[in-house]
């Protein structure tokens, strides 16, 4: 018999990045150097703050 204890138990899935937003995913495909520069510039934190900042281009 196994015992869970309350520092074990975990909620189910990713929590949210902002509280009232929805997630969603994309793929890129990269090649391996490309990956690694995206990694050393601070990964999807940095995509997504570069997203925010970016305007938008006009229609």
């Amino acid at each position: 018999m196994s015992r869970t204890t309350t520092k074990n138990m975990r909620k189910p899935g990713r929590p949210p990045l902002q509280d009232g937003l929805q997630t969603t995913s994309v793929s890129l495909r990269l090649t391996v150097p490309q990956r690694e520069k995206l990694e050393k510039l601070g990964g999807p934190p940095w995509v997504r703050e570069r997203i925010d900042k970016a305007k938008l281009p006009k229609e």
